[in-house]
C-alpha cells in the first residue's frame, strides 16, 4: 500500500532523529514501542537512564544571548544533541522534547507547570493511558525511572534517596515530598492542567536570569544508572548508592571533561566551555 502524502524532508529527518535516538537508548531496537503501560515504561527507564540533566545547555544558551530573552528551545537540535552525546538538559528542554517523542509514537501527552521555587519554576508531563493519568518527570535529576500513577499515594525509593507522590487535601495539586534528615519535606507541587504557555515561558526566561537561578548559575550534570546516582555541582561530585552517599571534590579541571565522559556518558558536552562562562562573571 502507498502513502498518499509522502513525508516532508523536515518530517523524515525528524522521524530519522527519532530512531536514531530509540537506538540510543536501546541499541538495535526496531519499530516504536507500544502506547501501553509498559511501553511507556521503557521509555521513561531509558531516558532517564541515558540523557543527563544538566545546566550546561542553558549556560551556553545564555551566553550565545547576552542581553534581553533568550530564543526559545529547538527541540530538533536538542534531540540531535542527545544523539551526539552532547547534551540533555533541565526540565524545559526535556519536557519539550520528550513531550514531542512521546507523541510521535502515539501517546496522549501532555505539559503541565509545577512550583519548586515559584509557579512554573518546573515543567513535567501526563500522560493518559488505558483510562487512567499518570505523571511523568523526566526533567527532575532524580530517579523517577517509571511513571507515577496519579490514583493515590505512591513512593520511589533508589540508590538510598526516598520520594513520596501523593494529592494535595487542600487543592487539585499533586505533592512530591523528599526524604532529608528523617522527615518528608514538601519539595514539588504539580498542576494537573495542562500548562499555562504565559507562565511557563515567563519561568524559562526567569531561568535563564543571571544571578536569579541555579540553572544558569551553577554547573549541573546528574545521571541515574542501575543502583546508583552521579550528580555533579560546580566543584562537588556526589554518588549515591544503596549503601549511602559519598562526596568528592573536583580540585583537577582536566577531571571534568573525564567524568562527562566515563560517569555520565556525555563525551561531547562542551563543559568547559561552560566553566570558562561562568568563570568570567
Amino acid at each position: 500500500m502507498v502513502a498518499l502524502v509522502a513525508p516532508s524532508p523536515l518530517e523524515s529527518r525528524y522521524s530519522d532523529r527519532v530512531q536514531a535516538y530509540l537506538n540510543l537508548l536501546r541499541p538495535g531496537f526496531k519499530g516504536q514501542p507500544p502506547v501501553t503501560l509498559e511501553g511507556l515504561g521503557q521509555l521513561t527507564r531509558a531516558q532517564v537512564r541515558t540523557v543527563p540533566f544538566e545546566s550546561i545547555t542553558s549556560i551556553l544558551r545564555r551566553a550565545a544571548h547576552p542581553f534581553g530573552p533568550v530564543p526559545g528551545l529547538d527541540t530538533d537540535a536538542l534531540l540531535q544533541a542527545w544523539v551526539d552525546r552532547r547534551g540533555g538538559g533541565v526540565c524545559f528542554e526535556v519536557v519539550a522534547t520528550f513531550l514531542r517523542v512521546l507523541r510521535s509514537f502515539g501517546f496522549q501527552a501532555r505539559p503541565i507547570n509545577a512550583q519548586i521555587s515559584w509557579p512554573g519554576s518546573h515543567q513535567a508531563l501526563i500522560v493518559d493511558l488505558e483510562g487512567s493519568r499518570y505523571l511523568v518527570d523526566v526533567g527532575n535529576g532524580a530517579p523517577f525511572l517509571d511513571p507515577i500513577p496519579l490514583d493515590g499515594q505512591s513512593e520511589v525509593r533508589y540508590a538510598g534517596l526516598a520520594y513520596r507522590f501523593g494529592p494535595d487535601p487542600d487543592s487539585d495539586d499533586w505533592i512530591q515530598d523528599r526524604w532529608i534528615d528523617d522527615a518528608w519535606v514538601p519539595f514539588c507541587r504539580y498542576d494537573l492542567r495542562e500548562a499555562d504557555v504565559s507562565i511557563r515561558e515567563a519561568a524559562y526566561q526567569h531561568h535563564h536570569t543571571v544571578g536569579q537561578s541555579w540553572v544558569v548559575d551553577n554547573l549541573v550534570l546528574t545521571r541515574c544508572d542501575a543502583e546508583e546516582v552521579w550528580s555533579l555541582r560546580d566543584d562537588e561530585l556526589r554518588h549515591f548508592t544503596p549503601d549511602g552517599k559519598s562526596v568528592t571534590r573536583i580540585a583537577d579541571s582536566d577531571e571534568y571533561a573525564r567524568l562527562a565522559a566515563d560517569v555520565f556518558h556525555v563525551p561531547a558536552l562542551p563543559i568547559q566551555r561552560a566553566r570558562n562562562v561562568l568563570a568570567a562573571r
